[in-house]
């Protein structure tokens, strides 16, 4: 799984401007929280995805480079 830029302890420590870069290239311009996150580790980790080999899920609200 990749997450975007999250909110948490750790992206305390990202430069404001690349929090500033992540929130104006997002589909959905809110933070990303660590919630966000919760229900594509639930679906990976249920019986689901047990077929599921060899993917990126992106969960990133979105995020594009341009």
């Amino acid at each position: 799984m990749s997450p975007g830029l999250t909110e948490s302890e750790s992206a305390q420590h990202v430069p404001g401007h690349r929090h500033e870069l992540y929130r104006l290239n997002r589909a959905l311009t809110r933070p990303q929280q660590p919630a966000d996150l919760v229900g594509a580790v639930s679906f990976l980790m249920g019986d689901e995805a047990s077929y599921i080999t060899g993917q990126e899920l992106v969960v990133n609200g979105g995020f594009v480079l341009h």
